[in-house]
């Protein structure tokens, strides 16, 4: 890694920036971005005006069509009008007809005499009146009558024929040749059979004519039947459709409308077409939607060609018929032709305004940028200087020592005050060896660098430092250096001077040890029996904390100082009281538990930096309540004063007090494992483990080498 001063540094990258990103070069680019930032532009303007001109023909399809649409259903609405006028007249007659009383009390007398309908057939024509079935005159001349009437009926309306057919579709009169019933029409004749109402059956040729049947039911008097729906015969009727269906069928031609009768059988329908030789023609892909044909584009199996035709039908009333109107679908598609065309050249001009205006804004952005980017490198440049200046002097004036080595321990650069603490100037320092330096700071940076080489994370340290004839604290800041490829090249180190804090901390724990020895002597003071109680509630405090896992300073110094300080509270009871022999009365017991409120009063306006007076306040707390002073339990009592409860429970009975004599360690554990439990079991287990060893049967034999120096008290 090269080294450099500030000057060399800043001069590099001066360079770094000259080589890359030249004047040319810089040119380049943007002008580069600016063409491609507008062709992306370009892009989408013409994705848009596509997007819009097809919008704009499918609206224009829809227009199209809608208004084809209209006008085909007005005229498929006034040729309905006309297939109803005409249709209608003929139902009334024959509807009329079918419901005379006369012709009903025929068809009855008909059904319930039993003729056969060959006998009455013959009857009709004057060939056998009675001979052959037995029939009375009088039947003969009602079929004679009525012979004569159904014949005037039909020439009146036009009919080309009309017979009565019996409930099991024989005819039994006809006004013409007596015609043959085929399958089909018993299919028909079956449903009026069923339903009671007229049924129509398909057009077909008929004598070279197209011809539709209509069957009505001719129901029983009402003598015979009151609710009057049994039917007792049918009237057939056929009728010529041949001047309606030419009336009504033309060929669709370039700008005009075509149409027809389209007749419809269940999902059947057929185009009557009175030129073709059977009078219909299948449309197999044809579809009725809800009782009509909506206009779709469809194929006319009559055509030869197979062209498709634009086609919309609508119902006729009472009849299975629609109404046909059909136009070429090459009409539809040169109107839209049209449109597509000039839609077309639109959205072309459009795209290539779009494009020269882009490329006029293109031109005068690369212009405008080439000005701006000359007047912003000017301004950069004075920016920099000014920078530098203020690096530079901000560097010389801190107070820290800033130092920026390679990994190999060569110094690229260092500020004054790092220069100070090295005993050189800041010219000599940069590409200097860290073994050049003196042995503590040599020592200190070879450290750092291994270690932040190691984690690759910032870190910090403090260490003692002998600069010049002194040795100094130093809290050091390491951040890892990355060079171009990203990769770990070196590491800033940042010094700074701790010495008077360290010293000002040194002395307030000095001062802090001092008060506390201070305090014990009063402690003891008041009891001989409570001398050395404090100390080995301390050692024994800190010893199970480590056990525990707890051996963090603050934690161990926390229940030393607060082992220390336990008793302070003893010193304002009254002596006769913590000397009495004899068992305490329930008062005294009370203002005996008080030191623990004493002691806080004299300790809480210390600032200890450490949870110390929590920690006395709760050690006489028990697990099962029956402490004091609060009565807290369970995991309301914090764990350093659970700690120190067992410690100082612990060294108080085994050693002896004024009303009794010394306890037994096994005795003493046995107290504290009592149930319910009163103190903490894995403290208590932790005790019991420790005795176990040869560190704690040495704490024992130095519990009793030291016995308080007192009278013999009976």
């Amino acid at each position: 890694m090269p080294c450099a001063s500030v000057d060399q540094g800043s001069t590099r990258l001066e360079k770094d920036m000259a080589a890359h990103e030249s004047p040319s070069q810089g040119a380049h680019f943007r002008k580069r971005r600016a063409a491609l930032i507008l062709l992306g532009l370009f892009a989408l303007a013409a994705c848009v005006i596509l997007l819009g001109g097809y919008w704009f023909l499918q609206d224009a399809r829809k227009r199209i069509l809608h208004d084809l649409e209209r006008d085909m259903g007005v005229q498929a609405g006034s040729e309905v009008a006309l297939v109803t006028v005409w249709t209608g007249s003929l139902l009334d007659q024959v509807r009329n007809f079918a419901g005379q009383d006369m012709l009903r009390l025929f068809a009855e007398e008909i059904t319930t005499s039993g003729i056969p309908a060959d006998a009455l057939l013959r009857m009709a024509r004057g060939e056998d009146t009675e001979a052959a079935s037995g029939t009375p005159n009088e039947v003969a001349s009602r079929v004679s009558v009525m012979s004569r009437q159904l014949s005037a009926f039909a020439q009146k309306n036009g009919l080309l024929a009309g017979s009565l057919v019996t409930t099991d579709f024989q005819v039994y009169l006809s006004s013409e040749d007596v015609p043959q019933l085929g399958e089909e029409q018993r299919v028909f004749l079956a449903q009026a059979l069923q339903s009671g109402e007229p049924v129509f059956l398909p057009v077909r040729r008929w004598k070279g004519e197209l011809a539709m049947e209509m069957a009505f039911p001719v129901f029983a008097p009402l003598y015979v039947d009151a609710s009057g729906k049994k039917t007792a015969s049918f009237l057939l009727v056929t009728c010529s459709i041949q001047q309606l269906a030419k009336a009504i069928t033309r060929h669709a031609t370039a700008g005009n409308f075509g149409s027809a009768i389209v007749q419809h059988f269940g999902d059947r329908l057929q185009r009557i077409d009175p030129e073709h030789p059977d009078g219909v023609v299948d449309q197999p892909q044809w579809r009725m939607e809800n009782g009509s044909m909506p206009l779709r584009l469809r194929p006319n199996t009559a055509l030869q060609n197979g062209e498709m035709l634009y086609i919309l039908a609508q119902p006729v009333p009472n009849l299975p018929w629609l109404v046909e109107q059909a136009t070429r679908a090459d009409f539809v598609e040169e109107s839209y032709a049209g449109i597509r065309t000039n839609v077309v050249w639109v959205c072309f001009l459009l795209t290539v305004l779009a494009g020269l205006l882009l490329t006029f804004l293109w031109w005068w952005l690369v212009g405008r940028n080439e000005r701006a980017m000359t007047a912003q490198l000017r301004q950069l440049y004075l920016v920099v200087s000014q920078q530098k200046q203020i690096m530079d002097g901000v560097n010389s004036a801190l107070s820290a020592g800033i130092v920026l080595n390679d990994l190999d321990g060569v110094i690229c650069y260092a500020n004054q005050s790092f220069a100070r603490m090295a005993g050189k100037s800041g010219e000599e320092l940069p590409g200097l060896p860290h073994t050049e330096l003196a042995h503590d700071l040599a020592r200190s940076l070879a450290a750092h660098t291994v270690e932040i080489h190691k984690t690759s994370m910032p870190a910090s340290f403090t260490e003692p430092l002998l600069v010049g004839e002194e040795t100094r604290v130093y809290h050091v800041s390491c951040t890892p250096f990355g060079g171009d490829d990203g990769r770990l090249a070196g590491v800033v180190s940042v010094y700074s001077d701790m010495t008077d804090q360290a010293r000002a901390q040194q002395k307030a724990q000095k001062m802090v040890s001092q008060t506390v020895r201070a305090f014990v002597r009063s402690i003891e003071a008041v009891d001989a029996y409570l001398q050395g109680q404090s100390a080995f509630t301390a050692q024994l405090a800190v010893r199970l904390a480590s056990r525990l896992g707890r051996d963090d300073a603050e934690t161990l110094s926390t229940l030393g100082i607060a082992a220390n300080l336990l008793h302070l509270g003893m010193v304002r009871l009254p002596r006769e009281l913590i000397t009495k022999s004899g068992a305490l009365t329930s008062e005294e017991r009370a203002r005996m538990q008080r030191h623990v409120e004493y002691a806080r009063d004299v300790l809480e306006d210390i600032d200890f930096g450490l949870p110390v007076l929590e920690a006395i306040v709760q050690s006489c707390e028990r697990l099962d309540g029956s402490g004091y002073p609060a009565g807290l339990a369970g995991d309301a009592i914090c764990p350093n004063a659970r700690v120190l409860a067992v410690a100082n429970t612990f060294c108080a009975l085994v050693r002896p007090r004024s009303y009794r004599g010394a306890h037994s360690a096994e005795e003493a554990l046995r107290i504290l494992e009592q149930t319910p439990p009163r103190y903490d079991a894995h403290v208590v287990s932790a005790l019991r483990a420790l005795l176990d060893t040869e560190e704690g049967q040495a704490f024992l034999l130095q519990l009793g080498a030291h016995r308080p120096q007192t009278e013999n008290r009976e």
